[in-house]
């Protein structure tokens, strides 16, 4: 198995944040991993793959017996977002999809939909991805009404498990013994969760298929040495981190002050 494009990163504890809903919970941790990968990505040892707009047009013969993988960053949000960046999600899904649509032209058809949380390969599953990721699902679904199959993720009890540590850690935790058992615990939960997706993915896509995995950018996900990636990278990616970064870091802000005496 080698490295996958997301680097390695280590998270740093969630302070202050007070209790949040799942959402917004699962908005601020996917806030923190991507925050680290900005302030270590000068340091990341396996480089990302080359983003589609830096690549020439895949040539449909050379990949043809290959397995090949789309890599599709992936974004949560609060529940109603502020209009600016719900407008930066439509044009964002909007881009993946073109670019998605000429890649199956390059590629094949998408045989196999992977999408983090997703640990049911039934209606089930459709639903999470609705919840989840509410921009992407139309499209989602569309792509799984025509030739792909949803496939089955995520190991449901090391999601759940990693949930429920991350609830203990958004709680506010005033002992430093508790909290690093909490941490040590989240971390451990998504190793599990990785190692399983990288496992889906190598038990589902066979020899010239083509799949695609959606996923917050800065996982820790080893793919087969066999398959090719090709990370969807559209123009509106840039723009949607540089409004998480600013929202974060606002974030971080309001609950020093918030904190301090």
């Amino acid at each position: 198995m080698s490295e996958g494009p997301g680097h390695i990163y280590k998270e740093r504890p969630l302070e202050s944040v007070g209790a949040v809903s799942p959402s917004k919970l699962a908005f601020l941790v996917q806030s923190r991993v991507i925050i680290e990968g900005f302030e270590t990505q000068n340091h990341r040892s396996t480089p990302m793959p080359q983003p589609l707009t830096q690549m020439p047009k895949p040539d449909a013969g050379q990949y043809r017996d290959s397995r090949k993988l789309l890599l599709v960053p992936t974004f949560y949000t609060a529940p109603d977002p502020p209009e600016e960046v719900a407008k930066l999600l439509r044009a964002y899904w909007s881009e993946v999809r073109d670019q998605m649509d000429g890649l199956e032209r390059s590629l094949g058809k998408i045989m196999h939909v992977y999408h983090e949380s997703v640990f049911s390969s039934d209606d089930q599953g459709m639903q999470i991805v609705s919840a989840l990721n509410p921009y992407a699902s139309a499209f989602i679904t569309a792509l799984c009404r025509s030739s792909a199959t949803l496939e089955a993720t995520e190991d449901r009890a090391a999601l759940e498990e990693g949930a429920d540590w991350q609830r203990c850690i958004a709680a506010g935790l005033a002992s430093e013994k508790v909290r690093n058992l909490a941490f040590d615990g989240y971390d451990e939960a998504l190793r599990r969760r990785y190692e399983h997706i990288g496992r889906a993915i190598n038990d589902t896509l066979k020899s010239g298929e083509t799949g695609a995995l959606f996923i917050v950018e800065h996982h820790k996900v080893q793919f087969p040495m066999d398959v090719q990636v090709f990370y969807v990278a559209p123009p509106t990616l840039d723009a949607l981190k540089r409004w998480l970064e600013r929202e974060i870091h606002s974030r971080m802000e309001h609950d020093t002050v918030s904190s301090s005496p």
